[in-house]
This record gives C-alpha cells, structure tokens and sequence, in this order.
C-alpha cells in the first residue's frame, strides 16, 4: 500500500497480539479506503500501529486508526514477533522494525529508493550507524521496506550507502575547492552520483531547485562529521 501522493510504504502484520499497522498514512482522503483494504487481507481489526518516525506522511493516518480502537506503540517490547530499536538519521527517532517471520525490515525514511537520501538529523555519522545497524538484521534475502519507493535487498542497500558516501565526499571536496552550492549543481561527477539514486530512471527525477536544496542541506551537515 501507498500514499498516493508521497509512495509512503505501509506495513500490514499479523502477531499474536494482534494485527499491526507500521507507516498507516495513505493520504487522508484514502483512509477508509485503507481500512477496507485492511478488512480484506487479515481477520480483525488494527490493534497496534507503529511508526518508522512522527513525519505527518507516515503518522498522519494514526488518529483514524485510534478513534476505531488501535492503540499507538512507542516500542515493540511486547511483541514478540517484531524486533524494534532507535537509531538518528533521517530524524532525531528513526525507529527500524525486523518481522522475523516475513524477513521484512522496516526502515522509514532512512532509506528511500524513489528520492536522494535525507540523512540530515544524523548527519553522516548517525547514517553510517543506522545503515549498519539495518545490514545486521536477518539475512542477505531479508526484504528492505523503505519509506518511499519499491522494496528492495541487502545488496541495493549496501549501494545507497556506497552512493551516499560518494555524494558526500564529492560534495566535501567541491566545498573545500571553494565551490558554491549552485557550482557543485554544475559538476559532472555530482550529477552521475546523484543519477544512482534515480532507480525508477525518471526523466524528472529530482527538480533544480530539490537538486540544489540537497546540496545546501548537505553542506550544513558534512563539517559536523569527523
């Protein structure tokens, strides 16, 4: 399932405390329509919701939900099924969920395979961490869930990661050449790591303006790192 304006991915599980909805925001306009959809694939209603972090495009449908009756989770302690732990990348709580019995890894915003990454929180540190913590979970066939964008491997992980560094380290080197954001926009290299991020091949990947918003946002980051 997915919010049919941001591709927010949706997590449906079945435990034995109940059925457990992750990321529960299919844009306002479509919540029934999700509810339904619920009905249809499991017997019983939502009992628990989880999220990957509190941005309103994987939170937003949390409220829908309580009013029938779920109950929000901050942690899945009880819950046996479901591993849980914080790491800080995308967001100051990024919250990563393993479904050991569907090898499912859900990861939020920390990875997303329809947009560049947003590792802004954590800077390149908390990125590191978070990704090394993901790649420790289940095994090389586990399923990747991203925030946004098709599910993927452990492989196609390892590459954003790969990709994020050379962004980075690309960036880091044009900055220290004196280069501003708009000059860096320009760069040959820049444009082929970033063109990796691009795994759906849109014409119209990134905006200019997104594309330079990245760079800044980058830049105000990187320094923080040692």
């Amino acid at each position: 399932m997915k919010h049919t304006d941001y591709g927010t991915n949706i997590g449906l599980l079945k435990t034995t405390r109940g059925i457990v909805l992750i990321d529960p925001m299919p844009g306002n306009e479509n919540l029934d329509v999700l509810n339904n959809a619920v009905k249809d694939l499991v017997d019983g209603p939502v009992k628990f919701i989880l999220n990957t972090h509190e941005h309103s495009d994987h939170s937003g449908g949390n409220a829908y939900f309580i009013k029938k009756g779920s109950t929000l989770l901050y942690d899945v302690t009880k819950i046996k099924e479901i591993h849980g732990f914080l790491v800080e990348s995308h967001t100051t709580e990024d919250k990563v969920f393993f479904h050991q019995k569907s090898n499912s890894i859900f990861v939020g915003d920390i990875y997303d395979t329809s947009w560049h990454p947003t590792f802004y929180s954590g800077g390149l540190s908390g990125f590191r961490k978070a990704i090394e913590a993901i790649l420790k979970l289940g095994n090389d066939d586990s399923i990747i869930v991203p925030g946004h964008g098709k599910p993927t491997r452990k492989s196609e992980l390892r590459a954003f990661r790969k990709n994020t560094l050379d962004w980075v380290s690309r960036v880091r080197k044009l900055k220290n050449d004196g280069m501003t954001a708009i000059e860096i926009k320009n760069d040959a290299q820049i444009n082929i790591i970033l063109d990796k991020f691009n795994l759906e091949d849109k014409a119209d990947f990134i905006p200019e303006k997104a594309f330079i918003w990245f760079i800044e946002r980058t830049l105000t980051v990187i320094d923080k790192d040692v």
